[in-house]
């Protein structure tokens, strides 16, 4: 019954000690509802007039208890779901401000209505229209319907993805006094599960490559009828630390993208130079290819900033992998730009660039560029989502400039240690 789903949904909605009286003066609601909401001309009453009319006439069931009929009206309205109620005509005699919102649906447009046509009206939204009326309309008629029909809806500002549930009005005697519908938001529900399913075959898929190629190369190594020279060795090991190392960074952005997810990101801020720091991640990232040559361009100034050192080193190693791996051969430059308030870090490449529209998508988790290099070079599309969550940790930001086919610039902001032992700092670096 529709009064007891509303008072388990909102406590504070009302007062009430026997849901039964109160049930019974929701039906005299409704007759009240049916008999002052329309005008000779169609056009629907405020609800709230019907609403206090109620009130009036169940006012002897409420003897003694705590009963405000405003309250209540606004509960109904700002319910974190849409909310429909049909009389036995089949027309709307509620509407609310949710609906309104999810459905597009004013409620002008909607009281008073034959719910068919408003279903009409909704169905024509969808992606799959004939379908979502049949469905819905099905619903209604159900004496007890227990699904939830999902529709895709579609408008100029975004798509969601809206749940429906239909339900019946009955009396205490069981006579039928009407029907609801309760509309739902899933679309992060949705969009969740679809990032699930996305993890799961990608990591899937990153796991198993790497996993084959320490498998095949061990294997190769352990054969005794074959006498492999040094050198096919070394090659044959190295390959077997290289996919060991892509393992390895798979797992860690998971765990890291856990703790973020969860709010457990771990971030201990001290005065560093940034020197030494970008000069070790350089260094290293150099033994990682022969293709490339990675350049420095330092400021004239160097100051302290406040950061988490690991931290940090894991974005600017992540950055420069990146370009190793997307640009098949060139210079890769990073660079330091000295502001009174924040240090600039940027990490350029020669490579193919990034489309205009992908810019801002590329630092989503899981989303990667579609192309003939993405495929080559795999990943679960999580670095560059950590990163940002890493820069924003340390109250900075982080953002993408790219020329399709002239190669692509990541820069970043970290905030400056504003005190005079910056001076001092030079000759210690």
């Amino acid at each position: 019954m529709l009064v007891r789903q509303l008072v388990t949904l909102s406590p504070s909605f009302v007062r009430v000690n026997s849901a039964k009286r109160l049930a019974k003066s929701f039906e005299r609601f409704f007759a009240v509802l049916r008999m002052t909401c329309f005008q000779s001309a169609g056009r629907p009453v405020c609800f709230i007039s019907a609403f206090l009319l109620w009130y009036n006439v169940s006012a002897e069931t409420m003897t003694g208890e705590t009963f405000d009929p405003i309250l209540a009206t606004r509960a109904l309205h700002n319910l974190g779901d849409g909310l429909t109620l049909v009389d036995t005509e089949r027309r709307v005699v509620f509407w609310n401000t949710f609906a309104e919102t999810l459905l597009r649906v004013s409620a002008s447009m909607a009281l008073g209505q034959p719910i068919d046509a408003i279903i009409q009206r909704i169905a024509a939204q969808t992606t799959a229209p004939n379908t979502t009326r049949a469905q819905l309309i099905a619903a209604l008629a159900e004496p007890n319907p227990e699904r939830w029909i999902e529709m895709e809806c579609v408008s100029p500002e975004a798509t969601r993805i809206v749940a429906a549930r239909c339900f019946p009005l009955q009396s205490e005697e069981g006579v039928n006094i009407g029907s609801g519908i309760l509309w739902r938001d899933v679309t992060r529900e949705r969009t969740a599960d679809a990032m699930k399913s996305q993890l799961l075959s990608t990591v899937s898929h990153e796991l198993r490559t790497p996993l084959a190629s320490i498998k095949g190369f061990a294997t190769t190594l352990l054969r005794q009828d074959v006498k492999w020279d040094e050198t096919a060795q070394r090659d044959f090991l190295r390959i077997i630390e290289e996919e060991a190392d892509r393992l390895t960074e798979i797992i860690d952005n998971l765990l890291d993208m856990s703790q973020i997810e969860a709010g457990a990101l771990r971030i201990v801020k001290e005065p560093t130079a940034l020197r030494p720091l970008i000069r070790s991640v350089v260094d290293e990232m150099r033994m990682r290819t022969e293709a490339h040559y990675i350049v420095v361009d330092w400021p004239g100034e160097r100051p302290r900033v406040l950061i988490d050192p690991r931290r940090i080193r894991q974005v600017l190693t992540n950055l420069i992998g990146n370009a190793i791996k997307y640009s098949p051969r060139g210079q890769i430059t990073v660079a330091c730009e000295v502001e009174p308030e924040v240090v600039i870090v940027s990490v350029s490449d020669q490579g193919e660039g990034i489309p205009p529209q992908y810019l801002d998508k590329i630092f989503e988790r899981f989303f990667q560029v579609d192309g003939k290099t993405t495929r080559r070079v795999g990943g679960i599309g999580l670095g560059l989502s950590i990163a940002r969550s890493i820069i924003e940790a340390h109250d900075g930001r982080i953002w993408a400039e790219s020329t399709p086919g002239q190669g692509s610039t990541f820069r970043f902001t970290l905030p400056r240690v504003r005190d005079e032992s910056n001076e001092h700092e030079v000759g210690n670096e």
